[in-house]
């Protein structure tokens, strides 16, 4: 499973969005590698991802903070959660090694989340932005559990 970048998928914040962008480039990265049995690259991949998924969450989580999102704290809870999906994962590789199969696990889990991630929940937040600089600053109201796939 590959993942690549649109526009569709844009906030609107520059900042977020040249985040994403890397932080798929980085997904596509890790994927490539195992394609092309790069098993040495992974490991720098992993760590990269890792310290970079934690400075991008503090970056969007300081926006949401500055535009007063109303669901800062539903984001930032799922933020969380993805950070402890993804530290058992790293520890996996930590215990067992780059293997293949753990290689493709975490490859499609990242692709899947980020997908859904930046698709639904950022494009929510992306919204939210765009329509309080347009002069309107309020969302429609939507289930807590609309984003089941953040589990």
């Amino acid at each position: 499973m590959s993942v690549h970048w649109t526009e569709e998928l844009a906030t609107g914040v520059e900042e977020i969005d040249e985040q994403h962008r890397e932080l798929y480039a980085a997904v596509a990265s890790l994927h490539d590698s195992m394609k092309q049995g790069r098993l040495d690259r992974i490991g720098g991949v992993v760590e990269y991802l890792a310290r970079y998924a934690a400075d991008h969450f503090a970056t969007e989580e300081r926006h949401m903070a500055e535009r007063r999102y109303p669901r800062l704290a539903e984001h930032r809870a799922l933020h969380e959660t993805f950070v402890g999906a993804f530290l058992v994962r790293k520890a996996a590789f930590q215990s067992n090694g780059f293997r293949p199969s753990l290689v493709v696990e975490l490859s499609e889990w990242l692709a899947t989340w980020l997908g859904d991630h930046v698709r639904k929940v950022d494009g929510e937040m992306g919204r939210f932005f765009r329509s309080q600089a347009a002069g309107r600053s309020s969302i429609p109201p939507r289930p807590v559990d609309s984003f089941r796939s953040e589990r």
